[in-house]
């Protein structure tokens, strides 16, 4: 039970965290003068922040999945015994 709660767990963070990096990388609503591209446009420093704390998820999300996975195949060669 607690194995499962830590994959949806980890998947939910790895999702959330995948959305706001990618969302954060193009950035679709700035607009800058020298460029046509938004994704050509300087990123401002909060930006920065809320990109890196949304990597900063995904990459805890990736970590409580495998966690959760390792857990899960030791818990099942246990009650296999």
């Amino acid at each position: 039970m607690a194995a499962r709660l830590l994959l949806v767990v980890g998947i939910a963070a790895s999702v959330i965290g995948l959305f706001g990096t990618v969302l954060y990388f193009f950035q679709p609503w700035r607009t800058c003068p020298y460029d046509d591209s938004p994704a050509a446009c300087a990123m401002l420093p909060g930006d920065a922040a809320v990109m890196a704390a949304a990597f900063a998820l995904l990459c805890v999300g990736v970590v409580t999945v495998v966690i959760a996975l390792i857990v899960r195949t030791q818990t099942q060669s246990r009650s296999s015994l």
